[in-house]
């Protein structure tokens, strides 16, 4: 189908290289090849027409029975629209404040909290990885927290000693990771892939170990951490790291990408802050916006700290993507059950949220998301 939009050449620069770019710092695998389209009844349940076609063009193979949230700021304003797969047939749904899993958007928080406390001069950017922990790290512990926090430590994507963990459960596979696996960690297993500072590697176990330094810092857990910092100051009511805090009436069951019921995924202390949050795009249009303000906090983990090349660079926890006439914040999420993507544009003032219960469906939910940023975007 045609969509019902001109996009202009920089969008289109942008958009190609976006997608190269959401590619590179995907946190999830995505093998869908699924072309097939299913019937459409949205022309009558969502008034803009353009954002019809887009939708109906991008996520085409939605799975039978997943769903799709969707946050638009632009304008000053927020749009929600909703869309489910009902017995093979794409529908309308109001799901604005249905709870789903965010993964590793929930980096780009932990980003916000650690510019928090070094506002508050609890932390800093140099402190290192050993200054964390009163045991002895042999290799690594020259790791800085804005390496943790921008993917340059070195350290690799997960913990190497998965086989310790008590009830290790591939269908949950963060939630029994304790403390003392992360000790033992490191002291005895860690090898970096890179010097620190020197590469970027995306890193859910580094992620996660700042997380829980950062907490430790205040004698807290990492829920009770976002709760301080973020989710009470912004009014995020529905939003929280432990699945049992979700009223069950809003909380969307996972999927798989054939459309199958699987299990939620939940976290440690240890690796919260790499993938545990759930909120409703109600709630994260909340941190949209106050992410396009002029806060000083939130600028600061907005701002450039290492650069990848070609016009991509990291902040702290997120994702920078520049060329002409854009400067795009992004950060993409999966669980065992959850697709999520966020784009903002703070010069434009706008943002794109797409919250998705289709496990392993990251490309086209990525690919809606960039189609709509670029559709308010004109």
């Amino acid at each position: 189908m045609q969509k019902l939009r001109k996009q202009t050449r920089n969008a289109q620069i942008v958009k190609t290289v976006l997608l190269i770019a959401l590619a590179t710092f995907l946190c999830t695998s995505c093998d869908n090849d699924d072309d097939s389209t299913i019937p459409s009844e949205l022309s009558t349940a969502i008034e803009n027409q353009n954002y019809v076609s887009i939708i109906e063009e991008d996520i085409a193979s939605l799975p039978i029975n997943t769903q799709v949230a969707i946050a638009l700021v632009h304008n000053g304003t927020t749009e929600y629209l909703g869309v489910i797969n009902e017995n093979n047939v794409l529908k309308g749904i109001n799901n604005a404040d249905r709870v789903f899993e965010i993964g590793s958007i929930t980096k780009a928080f932990t980003g916000v909290c650690l510019s928090k406390m070094i506002a508050t001069n609890e932390a800093s950017l140099n402190e290192t990885l050993q200054d964390q922990f009163e045991f002895t790290i042999p290799q690594g512990g020259d790791i800085t927290l804005e390496q943790l926090a921008n993917h340059t430590s070195g350290l690799p994507r997960l913990p190497t000693n998965a086989d310790e963990v008590v009830d290790f459960n591939i269908n949950n596979p963060y939630v029994n990771y304790s403390a003392q696996n992360l000790q033992s960690y490191l002291e005895n297993s860690v090898t970096l892939n890179s010097p620190s500072g020197t590469e970027y590697a995306y890193s859910n176990l580094g992620m996660g170990v700042l997380g829980y330094a950062l907490a430790r810092k205040r004698n807290v857990g990492y829920e009770e951490l976002l709760q301080d910092i973020i989710f009470n100051p912004l009014g995020m009511t529905s939003t929280t790291t432990v699945r049992g805090n979700v009223d069950a009436s809003k909380l969307v069951e996972p999927r798989d990408i054939n459309g199958n019921i699987v299990s939620h995924w939940d976290f440690s202390e240890t690796t919260a802050a790499g993938g545990s949050i759930k909120s409703s795009v109600i709630d994260m249009s909340k941190f949209m916006h106050k992410n396009l303000e002029n806060d000083e906090v939130f600028n600061f983990a907005q701002a450039k700290t290492f650069n990848i090349g070609n016009g991509f660079f990291m902040g702290l926890g997120w994702n920078i993507y520049e060329a002409e006439g854009f400067s795009v914040l992004n950060h993409n999420g999966g669980t065992g059950g959850f697709s999520s993507m966020l784009m903002l544009d703070k010069e434009k003032e706008i943002g794109v949220l797409v919250l998705s219960n289709a496990a392993d469906y990251n490309d086209a939910v990525e690919e809606l998301c960039n189609s709509l940023f670029l559709q308010i975007n004109e």
